[in-house]
């Protein structure tokens, strides 16, 4: 069936066959021809471009590089000149910084595993049954997840309910388990707890235990039970060999853990036994808000240099002294100062390039934004509009070129809007004449077709559908049985019933409709109420005996505006039923042939439009009205 113009197949040259609509290609040739006039001029300004892009990004950011270049050789002069004395011992008081600010890191992270352990649901009643099993499965996982070395659970009179402590050496998930040493109770920080006493910070303890089992640094806390009555006391501790060996590994210096009396009680050199002398200590800690304590020493015939700080904890209290050495020949970094130098450089230019670069995309993007917000517009429908080219460059030619395309884009709109109305309009109407047709052919009443169409329509409308998916909804509505095409007329036109085979032959139309309907891209969006109108909500429906909301939504609308015209219209065998009849039936199916919120749409279509079009008439008197 040709629509519009004269399609004819032309051109195979190219083992291509192509489709030519006369009545389009005048108009089509014409803008090429016009195109090309104006493609040869844009691309012969392209070939005269002065001030490329690229060079407009390249040539800042040399000048940059070369401005960089000279600043970071000055930066790497003064490095080199700085002395190596100076550098040394920035290191070295660095280093000392660092060792302390691990302490307080120590410190915090076994106060967190405290924490964690006291307050785990089932502590307080665990202590207060003197349950050592059960304080070792809530306290071990938590051990292990934070690489805490000693536990010790305290009841009130000082006797260790359960001690868990890591040997060197065994798997990180090893701990030895002991219970009844009574030697906490002459511990300060255990005896503080007991006491409940608290100081500016809390109720929380840290001290150097010199026990039994290794040299720890330990912090202490009550577990309290609901009633917040003191239970006991848990201490959790690391080795001070761990804790040296870290500060090691994140310094890359030696350690050295003096007590108060100056006697070494960890180190990491390989020569031990190391003194400072209680007036050293003295002057340590004195000296501790002014300058820094330095001194040399020797270890394995290697000179060092020491520098000495208090080992203070959270309370304030200094409970030891912590020296950190670095070899002499130590590769010494750059100072603070020199990094912090190099690092205001570098971030000054990364600041500068950022800039420029910020400055240079402006420039070079303010004339590709009003193009790609003219392409947006034009995407819209919009060709009324232009974009003013400035420069002369390949942006400049781009906003030429666009403007070319929206005056051809322009040119032949009209046109084709006009082709496409026609088409879509000529396809309805072949719709519209096919249905006609069927509707002549079969056993229906005149109109049937129409007024389900418009039917469905509202009912759609009053469900909140609306837009592209209607115009779908109302072709599918126009070829609901187009299908039965394909019945044999002694079938389709049988006056009176149809037997079983028969029956079943016609219960294929809706596949016949899918079979002539989905191959058309056109029309498979509407295939949804020729393929389902027959499904019903309960699943008794044909072809495929789907139920509830696997039936496609137009289709649902559709069953419910088929039946009632079906049962509301004359037809040749039988009369049409009355109004409050028809509803009671609608009414009557709902939840099994139809959808529950179509029905209630259908009622309120009826109610507004439809209501004076029909004549309610009265029942029996053995019958109640529907309305």
């Amino acid at each position: 069936m040709r629509v519009v113009g004269k399609l004819d197949r032309i051109g195979h040259d190219d083992g291509v066959t192509r489709i030519e609509a006369p009545g389009l290609t005048n108009l089509g040739q014409r803008v090429l021809e016009s195109a090309d006039k104006k493609s040869q001029g844009i691309i012969n300004e392209v070939s005269g471009i002065r001030f490329p892009i690229r060079m407009k990004i390249t040539l800042p950011y040399l000048i940059l590089a070369f401005i960089i270049a000279m600043v970071g050789a000055y930066i790497v002069t003064q490095v080199v000149f700085d002395t190596i004395e100076e550098r040394f011992t920035n290191q070295l008081l660095e280093t000392g910084k660092i060792a302390s600010e691990s302490i307080v890191k120590e410190e915090d992270k076994l106060l967190e595993t405290l924490r964690l352990v006291a307050h785990t649901n089932g502590t307080a009643e665990a202590l207060r049954d003197g349950n050592a099993e059960a304080l070792r499965e809530i306290s071990l996982p938590i051990l292990i997840n934070s690489s805490v070395e000693a536990l010790e659970i305290v009841d009130n009179s000082g006797t260790s309910i359960l001690s868990l402590r890591h040997r060197k050496g065994d798997p990180l998930e090893i701990y030895d388990v002991s219970r009844g040493d009574s030697s906490f109770l002459h511990w300060d920080i255990v005896g503080s707890v007991l006491d409940q006493q608290v100081d500016g910070i809390g109720d929380k303890y840290a001290g150097i235990e010199r026990a039994a089992w290794g040299d720890y640094l330990y912090v202490s806390g009550p577990i309290r039970d609901q009633d917040q009555s003191l239970g006991g006391v848990i201490l959790i501790g690391d080795s001070l060999e761990k804790v040296a060996q870290e500060i090691r590994e994140t310094t890359l210096s030696q350690v050295t853990i003096y007590d108060l009396q100056g006697q070494e009680i960890t180190t990491t050199f390989i020569e031990t036994g190391s003194k400072l002398g209680e007036e050293k200590v003295r002057e340590v800690i004195a000296r501790q808000e002014g300058e820094s304590y330095l001194q040399e020493v020797s270890n394995a015939n290697i000179s060092y240099q020491e520098v000495l700080a208090p080992l203070e904890v959270r309370s304030g209290d200094d409970i030891g002294i912590i020296g950190t050495s670095l070899a002499k020949t130590f590769l010494v970094r750059a100072s603070n100062v020199t990094r912090f130098q190099i690092f205001a450089f570098a971030a000054t230019g990364f600041l500068i390039i950022i800039a420029s670069g910020l400055l240079i995309a402006d420039r070079l993007t303010k004339p590709l934004l009003k193009v790609v917000d003219a392409s947006s517009q034009v995407a819209a429908g919009n060709l009324d509009i232009s974009v003013t080219p400035r420069g002369n460059d390949e942006v400049t030619a781009l906003t030429k070129s666009f403007n070319l395309m929206v005056s051809s884009l322009q040119s032949s709109k009209s046109d084709l809007i006009r082709a496409h109305e026609d088409t879509i309009q000529a396809y309805d109407k072949t719709i519209e004449g096919w249905c006609k047709a069927l509707e002549l052919r079969d056993n229906v009443t005149e109109g049937h077709t129409q007024r389900v169409t418009d039917l469905t329509i509202c009912i759609a409308c009053e469900m909140g559908i609306g837009g592209e998916k209607l115009v779908h909804i109302r072709r599918g509505a126009l070829m609901h049985d187009i299908g039965k095409m394909a019945i044999p007329d002694a079938i389709l036109k049988k006056p009176g019933s149809l037997n079983s085979d028969e029956w079943n032959e016609m219960r294929k139309h809706p596949n016949y409709a899918y079979g002539m309907l989905s191959q058309i891209s056109y029309l498979a969006p509407s295939l949804a109420i020729p393929y389902c109108h027959h499904e019903k909500w309960d699943g008794t429906g044909y072809p495929r005996g789907i139920k509830g909301k696997e039936i496609p939504l137009e289709a649902r609308i559709f069953a419910v505006a088929d039946v009632w015209d079906a049962i509301s219209s004359d037809r040749p065998y039988r009369k049409a039923m009355p109004t409050a009849k028809a509803f009671q039936y609608i009414e009557d199916n709902r939840g099994r042939h139809f959808d529950p919120d179509v029905v209630d749409a259908f009622l309120s279509v009826f109610d507004k439009f439809l209501r004076n079009e029909h004549e309610i008439l009265s029942l029996t008197d053995s019958e109640e009205p529907f309305l």
